[in-house]
């Protein structure tokens, strides 16, 4: 199954990459947006595991970023079901 993003949506990832650029959140490094930049270039491949903390960690952005007042994050809101989907076809490849 193909899954496709605009030009918009991936410069949406990559925006959001570059604001939690080492972030870290319980000790833990905020990864979720260079995984989902990778499986869409095709650039790595990640054991099942980082693909689910990646979609737990990508819905937690999304719930933060709802939170703040000034980011508009509908963009990231519409391509949750996208992004779960890359994550979830990577791990049955």
């Amino acid at each position: 199954m193909q899954i496709l993003f605009s030009i918009n949506e991936i410069q949406e990832l990559k925006d959001c990459q570059e604001l939690f650029e080492d972030m870290k959140v319980d000790d833990v490094e905020v990864t979720c947006f260079q995984i989902i930049d990778d499986l869409i270039h095709k650039k790595d491949i990640y054991p099942p595991e980082y693909n689910a903390y990646a979609s737990e960690q990508f819905e937690l952005a999304v719930e933060l970023l709802k939170k703040i007042e000034w980011f508009d994050s509908s963009r990231l809101e519409q391509m949750l079901p996208k992004v779960k989907q890359l994550l979830v076809s990577t791990n049955s490849s």
